[in-house]
C-alpha cells in the first residue's frame, strides 16, 4: 500500500473510532437517565405517603342497616393516608368529614382527598389529632326480614354499637348475648358479623313426669327462620324440629332457650343427619341458649349431655308468639358492660384471625420486595 493509501486508511479508522465512541456515549447517557428515572419511581414506591396512626374506630349500626363510622387519627406534621372501611363489596362513603380533636373542633373537611374506591383518605397536616367520620352505605348485607351480616376487616381497635332490637349477635359463628348496652370491642378485627333486629320469638311447652303430677317446661325459640313444632326425645336426650326458609338466605340462626333440667350441656347438633357446629350462651335465669344454623331446609336435632327423666312427655304445647319473658329474655338496662361472659370468647376469635392475617400480609410484602430486588440486579 502506498503512503497515501495508508494515510486515508488511518483517517477512516479515526473517524470510525470517533463514531463508535459517540454512540457509546449517547447510549451510556440514555442508560443513566433511564436508571435515574427508574430509581426515582422506585423511591416513590418505597416511600409512599405515610399512613396515619389510628388508635381506635367507632362503628354505629342503625336498625335499617346504615352505618356511621368515626376514626380517631393521631396528630402528625404532614399529610397522611387513613385507611377507611369503604373499599370493595359495593360499600359507598357518604358525607366524609374531619374535625380537630383537640383544637376546638377546627374543620379540616376541605383538605381531605378520598380515593376513587373509598379505601383510604388523605388528611392534611395537623399538629393535633383528627376525627374522621363518614356514613357507609351498602356494607351490610340484608336477608329478609331484618337479618344483617357484614364481612369486616380492620387492624385498629374497633368498637361496635348495634341497634336496640338486637339481643344476640354472632361473631365468626360464636354467640354474643347482650344484657345491657348492645356494644362490644374487637382488637384487630377480622370477622363475619350477623344479627337480626327484633328477632321473632316463641315458646313451646313440654310436660315432664309420669302418671302423677306433671311439670310444664317452656323452651324458647328465637329465630327469623321457619321452625316446625319441637319434638323432645328423652331416650336420646334431644330436641328436634323442621327448619324451613333457611336455604334462600344461605342459612339463618335458630336458638333454643332451654332449662338444663330438660336438656343440659354439653350440646351437639345434627342437621340433615350430619354433625353441625353449635354455639351456646347464658340466657339468664338459669337458662341456656343453644344456637345452630341450618343452611338448608330439613331436620335439626340438638343433643344434650344430661336430660330429663325417661317419663317426660314428648308433645309440645301451645306456642306463644312473643314468649321471650317466659323463656328467660333479659330485660333492657342491665349490666352496662354490654354482654354476658360468652362475649369475651367471641371477641378473642377475630383478634387471633387478625394476627394470622398480619403475618400473612408481612410474608407477602417480603416476597414482593425480594422479587423487585432480583429484577433490579438482573442484566438488561
Amino acid at each position: 500500500m502506498t503512503a497515501g493509501g495508508r494515510r486515508v486508511g488511518a483517517a477512516f479508522c479515526m473517524l470510525a473510532t470517533a463514531a463508535v465512541l459517540a454512540t457509546a456515549l449517547e447510549v451510556g447517557t440514555a442508560h443513566g437517565q433511564e436508571t435515574e428515572g427508574e430509581a426515582g419511581a422506585s423511591a416513590a414506591v418505597r416511600a409512599p405517603l405515610p399512613e396515619a396512626r389510628v388508635p381506635s374506630v367507632s362503628v354505629a349500626i342503625l336498625g335499617n342497616g346504615t352505618v356511621s363510622v368515626e376514626h380517631e387519627v393521631a396528630g402528625g406534621g404532614e399529610a397522611r393516608r387513613v385507611p377507611l372501611l369503604g373499599g370493595g363489596d359495593g360499600a359507598r362513603l357518604v358525607d366524609v368529614r374531619a374535625v380537630g380533636a383537640g383544637d376546638g373542633g377546627k374543620d379540616y373537611t376541605g383538605g381531605i382527598e378520598v380515593s376513587d374506591d373509598g379505601s383510604y383518605a388523605v388528611v392534611p397536616a395537623a399538629s393535633g389529632g383528627l376525627l374522621v367520620g363518614y356514613g357507609l352505605e351498602g356494607a351490610m348485607r340484608l336477608s329478609e326480614p331484618s337479618t344483617y351480616s357484614w364481612s369486616f376487616l380492620y387492624r385498629a381497635t374497633t368498637s361496635f354499637t348495634l341497634p336496640d332490637g338486637v339481643d344476640v349477635a354472632f361473631v365468626n359463628g360464636q354467640a354474643v348475648h347482650f344484657t345491657g348496652a348492645r356494644a362490644f370491642t374487637c382488637h384487630g378485627c377480622q370477622m363475619e358479623l350477623e344479627f337480626t333486629v327484633d328477632e321473632p320469638r316463641g315458646v313451646q311447652t313440654f310436660e315432664l313426669g309420669g302418671d302423677g303430677e306433671k311439670e310444664r317446661i317452656d323452651v324458647g325459640v328465637w329465630t327469623a327462620a321457619e321452625v316446625g313444632p319441637l319434638a323432645f326425645d328423652p331416650a336420646s336426650r334431644s330436641i328436634s324440629y323442621e327448619a324451613g326458609g333457611a336455604s334462600d338466605a344461605g342459612g339463618r340462626w335458630v336458638t333454643l332457650v332451654v332449662p338444663p333440667g330438660l336438656l343440659g350441656p354439653p350440646y351437639r347438633a345434627e342437621i340433615g343427619g350430619e354433625n353441625a357446629p353449635v354455639t351456646t350462651f347464658d340466657a339468664g335465669g338459669g337458662l341456656i341458649g343453644v344456637s345452630a344454623r341450618p343452611a338448608e331446609d330439613g331436620t335439626v336435632r340438638i343433643f344434650g349431655g344430661t336430660g330429663a327423666a325417661a317419663g317426660a312427655g314428648a308433645g309440645p304445647g301451645a306456642e306463644d308468639e312473643r314468649g321471650g319473658g317466659e323463656s328467660g329474655r333479659e330485660a333492657d338496662g342491665g349490666d352496662p358492660g354490654g354482654s354476658s361472659p360468652g362475649q369475651d370468647g367471641a371477641a378473642a376469635d377475630p383478634w387471633i384471625l387478625a394476627v394470622a392475617a398480619g403475618i400473612a400480609a408481612a410474608g407477602a410484602g417480603a416476597a414482593a420486595y425480594l422479587a423487585w430486588a432480583r429484577r433490579r440486579r438482573s442484566p438488561r
